[in-house]
Order: structure tokens, then sequence, then C-alpha cells
């Protein structure tokens, strides 16, 4: 498990990460091309919802949206912004949700959320959870150290200071910037080489993509038989 954290730091921390998250509409680094990914309208389940961003969008796309979280914090935060929207949100462990789920889903996502757990086993269990036909779309953070990612890394660091001050206004606030700097002290990430090597075991021919800002992409389709 690439994290040294125990289930009850993870959460503690994601609690007070959901207090100082602000309102608003903020979205992720790549929502954009995740959205464009999109063409169902039937039921999708968002994996590590947070505060709902992503789940509120997913709601123009989407017939049914169903959202989970480890982090009863962040649930709780996500149904007060939810609005007049019928976003079906559960604070749950994604272990214990999907087996009880299989071939329910049109679509699954889940953004930064995989690097607290196994990486295959969670493809895994989303791919069984998923109809036939559908399609699982994951974004992460990939390990990208070294000095050959020196001229790229740059560009990320302007490319995220550039998604900060379009999503709020300015730098993240310092607060919420500590509380992910204090929980980001647990971790580790992989490889885009070893995320590339565990989706061709587990979900064969599916599309795995590097991104500047410090990000990996998975898309894979479950086959129709």
């Amino acid at each position: 498990m690439p994290t040294t954290a125990s289930t009850r730091e993870i959460q503690s921390d994601f609690d007070a990460i959901a207090k100082l998250t602000p309102t608003g509409d903020h979205p992720g680094q790549l929502d954009r091309w995740l959205l464009a990914q999109l063409s169902s309208r039937g039921t999708v389940l968002e994996i590590g919802c947070g505060v709902g961003h992503l789940s509120r969008r997913l709601t123009a796309t989407f017939a049914r949206v169903v959202a989970i979280d480890f982090s009863q914090g962040m649930i709780d935060e996500a149904r007060s912004r939810a609005g007049q929207t019928s976003i079906e949100f559960h604070c749950a462990d994604m272990f214990e949700w999907l087996p009880r789920f299989r071939n329910t889903y049109d679509c699954i996502v889940t953004v930064a959320t995989l690097h607290h757990v196994d990486l295959r086993s969670a493809l895994r269990q989303m791919a069984q959870s998923l109809k036939p036909g559908g399609r699982l779309l994951v974004v992460d953070l990939v390990d990208r150290s070294g000095w050959r990612y020196v001229f790229m890394n740059g560009l990320a660091y302007l490319a995220a200071g550039a998604h900060e001050f379009v999503s709020f206004g300015g730098l993240k606030p310092w607060k919420l910037r500590r509380a992910f700097w204090r929980h980001g002290r647990h971790e580790t990430y992989l490889t885009l080489a070893e995320v590339k090597r565990a989706a061709q075991e587990e979900l064969p021919g599916a599309e795995v993509r590097g991104h500047v800002i410090w990000r990996y992409s998975i898309k894979w389709d479950k086959p129709v038989r």
C-alpha cells in the first residue's frame, strides 16, 4: 500500500481538509479531459468524491450519480454543497462497496484516490463492478522524480500555479495547502511505467497516459461478451 498512514490517520486528514476546502466550483486539474470522455446517460459511480465538485458536474451527463468517500467529513460537506441535485452520497470503503455491486455501473470515475490503495486490486474490483460496455476513468498522481524530468516538472509548476489562480482566484489558501502537505508526507506514488504494467495486467487494452501536472490517466471500456 503506497502510504504509511493508518486508516484512521487518512480519515482524520481528509475530515480536516473537507472543512478547509473553499465553497464554489473549483474544478480538478484534469476535469476537462475527464468530462470529455463521458457519453453515457446511465449510472456513474465516483470513488473518492471529496466535497463533490466533480459529482455535481457529472449530473449533467448521467441520469444517476452515486458518490462514495472514505471520509465522513468529506461526505458531510458534499451533501451540504449539493443543492437540489439528487446525488447519492455514501461514506464507504471502496473495497467494501464494490463487491456488493457487480456489473452495475455504466461508468466509474475516480480522481486522486487510488494512490492510497493497491492499484491492481482497485482496478480489478472496479472492472468487476462495471456493466459490460461500461467505461472506467482513473486520474491519479504519478512519481516523476529524477533529472530527466526537470524540464517537464518546471512546466508542471507553472501549469499548477495557473490552475490555482483560475480555480481559487489566487494561490490555494495556505491552511488548505498545509493540510495537503501534512497528509502527503505519508505518501509515495507509482511511476508511469508501474501504472502501465498494472493496467496491462488487470485491464487489457486500457489507454494509459501521463499528463503534465504530475498525473496519469487510465481509460478502459469493459468488453461486451
